[in-house]
């Protein structure tokens, strides 16, 4: 089973443990161990993630109203009703249980065909036969008919499966509404990274309540600031810890975009702790005192403290970036869930510090990114206080990182974290497990192994100064290589420190086994196998080569210093590098390649 979509069915897996306790428990085969009871809630569990994703319902219970997958549902196995963008979605989901399937199954004219959206959207309560739609259909008919202004709403398919009808087709077969298909790539794409890296929904256009009780002078106080390519107008007011907290809670690492971190649960639980401290003392808002709070970048910023509520205000905010108090709002979120049927107690009074920059480019035809980038890293630098930016998190947002990123995730499925904390929401919703994350440090440093440069692999602050180019990092043949030094590296090596000098031997075995695999056509297991008797054999014949090499040490059976070539001495040496990539080229040349140590391999089994 490939590694994305071992993710898939997880994700679909824990999505039916969100039914434990309510009343669609038998439903989604919570332990359940029957075969065919998991397929059909993982079917239904598929349309979860769709309605998760792309409309960002978060509560199992509020997703579920918009399933109507079962019989007489007229073929619509789910809907939704965006009242933002006026939009009316009706799903049609095929999963399949296999992975060959998954990838490659399409779906039938039949299936599409099933589809009485005609009937649906015009009211009617019954199919062509005379049969009842079931209750959940019922209610979408209801729904749409207590729209006042569903005139202004337009409606559009979602169909979730492999589809070989061309698009006008499609349309034809689905009354000749817009459809979108969403293939098995695109479902990997577009549904399953982004909830695992928390960047499933979109904050376009965020609404946030403000409190003006103990607010003598306003909301807000406002600045403005010029630069050569923009205006800046700077926003200071303080905002109810709640509103924060459910923001977070819904758009994740979505309003983190152009921070240099994502969640930073897995480092930095001392300040969590602090935060969520400060936050939670009963009769007390020292939070406001205690916290730096946040800055927030903003497209278009709009304030109105007159919206008919006594001491109620209310903030706009376009395309809003969380740069600085990410920790902040992230701790909030985990504090608001832990206890939501008490949020409102808990957070009463307690409000956080927020600044608004709003950048608003002085030539609108002509939006200067550099200049953009720049302001936003200068300010993101200046500002954080809590959690210092390492020099490797600044690198995080490079273009090229996230191109590598997309890439080992399309061809291996492998996740790459480029910034800290990025998957942490996949980690602590049951996703993905710790181990399933590529640290960034790691990657580089096989990278550079399998491409042979191993004494730069060793050194330390290696993702800022890895010495490859654009063009390289996204080579697909050193990322193969790569792909086969990672399988070998959690082989040899599944408990690694990540410290160079721990493991200098494992990624010296790392370049021999690749190099097997590439020279003698080797599988990874049977490079695996021999890797072993390779590194003794370049052990052997380095003592006998490089007698500089040797250290001093006590027999322990006769109590005598003694000298001896010492492994550790040569690996820390300019020898290291050289040696091994001798080693490596000889072996190679021979024929057939690394012949020599298969046989002595062999020797060693008939003797025993």
């Amino acid at each position: 089973m490939s590694r994305k979509y071992a993710i898939l069915v997880k994700i679909l897996d824990q999505i039916r443990e969100e039914a434990r306790g309510t009343k669609w428990a038998n439903q989604y085969a919570v332990d359940n161990d029957s075969h065919d009871a998991v397929m059909a809630a993982r079917s239904r569990a598929y349309i979860h993630l769709y309605l998760k994703v792309m409309f960002g319902i978060g509560r199992f219970e509020e997703r579920e109203a918009y399933v109507t997958d079962g019989s007489y549902d007229g073929g619509i196995d789910g809907f939704f009703i965006d009242k933002e963008r006026k939009k009316i979605y009706l799903l049609q989901s095929k999963f399949r249980n296999t992975e060959k399937n998954f990838e490659e199954k399409n779906i039938e004219y039949e299936e599409l065909l099933s589809m009485d959206i005609d009937r649906i959207t015009a009211g009617h309560e019954k199919d062509d036969a005379g049969n009842k739609y079931n209750g959940k259909i019922q209610g979408l008919i209801r729904r749409i008919s207590e729209i006042d202004d569903v005139a202004r709403y337009g409606y559009e398919v979602a169909i979730l499966a492999n589809c070989s009808i061309t698009p006008q087709n499609v349309r034809r077969l689905t009354d000749g509404f817009k459809a979108e298909v969403f293939d098995f790539s695109r479902v990997y794409n577009d549904l399953v990274f982004p909830i695992i890296s928390g960047t499933y929904f979109k904050a376009s256009d965020l609404t946030i309540k403000l409190d003006l009780n103990n607010k003598s002078a306003g909301a807000k106080t406002s600045y403005s600031v010029n630069t050569p390519s923009y205006e800046c107008e700077i926003t200071v007011l303080f905002v109810p810890a709640i509103e924060i907290a459910e923001v977070m809670d819904k758009y994740r690492n979505s309003v983190l975009e152009f921070n240099p971190r994502s969640y930073l649960d897995l480092d930095g639980q001392n300040v969590n702790a602090a935060i969520k401290e400060t936050l939670l003392r009963p009769d007390s808002n020292e939070f406001a005192l205690m916290n730096n709070g946040l800055t927030i970048l903003s497209d278009e910023t709009n304030l109105n403290e007159r919206i008919g509520q006594h001491n109620k205000a209310q903030l706009r905010l376009l395309n809003p970036q969380i740069i600085n108090g990410g920790q902040t709002a992230y701790t909030l979120s985990r504090a608001l869930n832990e206890d939501r049927e008490n949020a409102a107690q808990r957070f009463h009074g307690k409000e956080v510090l927020v600044k608004v920059i709003t950048l608003t480019a002085k030539d609108a035809t002509q939006d200067n990114v550099a200049e953009r980038r720049r302001l936003i890293d200068e300010i993101s630098s200046a500002t954080n206080r809590q959690t210092a930016v390492i020099t490797t998190d600044k690198f995080s947002n490079d273009s090229i990182h996230l191109d590598v990123q997309k890439l080992l995730f399309d061809r291996f499925g492998l996740l790459y974290e480029r910034k800290r904390g990025e998957f942490s929401d996949g980690v602590f919703a049951g996703y993905i497990d710790r181990s399933d994350v590529l640290d960034r440090t790691l990657f580089m440093r096989l990278l550079l192994t399998v491409y042979g440069r191993i004494g730069r692999a060793v050194r330390k602050r290696i993702f800022a100064i890895h010495g490859f180019s654009d063009v390289e990092l996204k080579d697909i043949a050193l990322l193969d290589r790569f792909n086969l030094g990672l399988e070998l590296f959690r082989r040899i090596a599944p408990r690694n420190t990540n410290s160079p000098k721990k493991f200098r031997d494992a990624l010296a075995k790392v370049y021999i086994g690749v190099s097997m695999v590439n020279d003698a056509k080797m599988s990874v297991r049977e490079a695996f196998d021999f890797i072993d008797s390779a590194w003794d054999e370049l052990l052997r014949q380095v003592a006998q080569t490089r007698k500089k090499h040797v250290a001093r040490y006590v027999d322990p059976d006769t109590g005598n210093s003694r000298t001896a070539f010492s492994p550790e001495k040569w690996m820390n040496s300019s020898d290291f590098q050289t040696d091994l990539s001798e080693f490596v080229a000889m072996q190679a040349k021979s024929t057939p390649p690394w012949k020599s140590i298969r046989s002595n391999e062999q020797d060693i089994e008939q003797t025993a």
